[in-house]
């Protein structure tokens, strides 16, 4: 009975993996695609990744108010009503003749899967033991930022075969797969969250610092990569040169080194934390200002361009810690609204990102992406300073309110031994001097 129960629970974290991993693929695969979907809408390269933008801004607005608006909703109805306008926007990109349907079509997910996301990572709890809670997260956050791995050159390579629309025939097709498998085996019966929460007690975690600098920090971290990165596509074929082939396996690296960031991101939370953050800012930053000579080098570029991806994650697992830490210490009513944080933070800077590298390359070419991002990068590098600063002063204060209602044993004795210093308590016994004894 009880191996039955471990292998429903491990069915049922597989599912929302590949749920992560499918929302993710509806996200990112049009950064691969960009060309195609331009050329075949008749519209300007950049009009059409700007929807990149507009699909992370809304998924960033939408997350934190459908999850604060359904606290004590069901959380299986919540999931189900959600799978369907997610899938429903999918099915309506593959009609879609004109740059007007295709926003609105894409718009449908986009304020979906934010909330799906942060659904999932609550529900992590109730399916699988609590010393496998923090694995099963990872994976989950790992499944969605993988989804570039394989969904981007899956989709590129597709479009160039099949036209545009194969691309997102694959992304309807993944999300029917993944919905007809997982609500059969989702729980029904687990209690909402947040049973006991309201608004107010919820909005309270956004007014701790260390929540609001964390937010900061991943949207300028998030904004520093997609300023370039939504433009990969076209950087890789207009200045590098790369016929579509090649640039689908370019894509593939970078996907795996994505891979690479996610595993690193576990390791880099595990052994340094948050201490980690504003040197890897600041590489990260090294990195993308290099872009606009290293690119023209060729091999050179690209061994840049992966390099860049092996960073691009890293912050993730250290992020998703934080968030959970502070509401669970201070804000047990925000927990699910906390793990909807990081996607609008992180949708927020992709948001950021994407529209500001539309600006940057209307205005001063491809090249210029790479140095903006790296002021972005620099900025997250100074959040993440500010956050190293206000976690050891919490430390700190915790450290001295303890000693003071429980005092260390080396505090007890040094206490001891104050009074026989300042002469009170049992004397020791010492011989008179002579003068003494003639007095007496």
């Amino acid at each position: 009975m009880e191996t039955g129960n471990r292998t429903r629970s491990s069915l049922v974290a597989a599912l929302l993996v590949a749920l992560a991993f499918a929302l993710g693929f509806a996200e990112f695969v049009l950064i691969g695609i960009t060309p195609d979907v331009a050329e075949g809408l008749g519209e300007p390269i950049t009009l059409v990744g700007d929807i990149v933008g507009y699909y992370a801004l809304a998924c960033a607005i939408a997350t934190p108010v459908v999850a604060l608006a359904t606290a004590r909703a069901s959380r299986f109805k919540l999931t189900c009503a959600l799978l369907v306008v997610f899938n429903a926007g999918n099915l309506l990109t593959l009609f879609a003749d004109g740059y007007a349907l295709l926003l609105v079509s894409r718009l449908l997910p986009a304020v979906t899967s934010g909330t799906l996301l942060a659904v999932a990572l609550a529900y992590v709890p109730d399916i699988v033991a609590k010393d496998k809670v923090a694995h099963v997260l990872g994976l989950l956050l790992a499944g969605f930022s993988v989804s570039s791995v394989i969904g981007v050159p899956i989709g590129t390579m597709l479009a160039g075969a099949f036209g545009w629309k194969a691309a997102y025939v694959c992304v309807f097709a993944l999300g029917i797969v993944v919905s007809a498998a997982l609500l059969p085996a989702l729980p029904r019966t687990s209690a909402p969250a947040q049973a006991v929460a309201t608004l107010r007690s919820q909005l309270r975690l956004l007014t701790d610092g260390r929540t609001l600098a964390n937010i900061v920090m991943v949207l300028a971290g998030a904004a520093s990569t997609y300023v370039f990165y939504t433009y990969l596509t076209p950087v890789l074929q207009d200045v590098m040169g790369l016929d579509g082939g090649a640039v689908s396996v370019v894509l593939l690296l970078f996907g795996a080194a994505c891979v690479a960031s996610n595993l690193l991101s576990g390791w880099v939370a595990g052994r340094f934390g948050m201490r980690a953050m504003p040197v890897t800012f600041a590489v990260h930053a090294a990195l993308l200002a290099l872009l606009a000579v290293t690119v023209p080098m060729g091999v050179v570029g690209l061994a840049d361009i992966l390099a860049v991806g092996v960073l691009m994650y890293v912050m993730n697992s250290t992020v998703q810690m934080l968030f959970q830490n502070v509401s669970r210490t201070d804000y047990p009513s925000a927990v699910t609204f906390s793990a909807s944080l990081h996607p609008m933070s992180f949708n927020a800077g992709i948001a950021l990102g994407s529209l500001v590298g539309g600006m940057v390359v209307n205005t001063a070419g491809l090249m210029a992406t790479g140095p903006v991002g790296a002021l972005f990068a620099l900025a997250a590098a100074g959040m993440a300073l500010a956050l190293v600063h206000m976690e050891n002063r919490k430390v700190a204060s915790a450290a001295v309110a303890c000693e003071a209602e429980w005092p260390s044993p080396n505090a007890l004795s040094r206490r001891a031994r104050r009074p026989r210093r300042r002469g009170r308590g049992r004397r020791r016994f010492r011989r008179p001097t002579r003068a003494e004894g003639r007095r007496s």
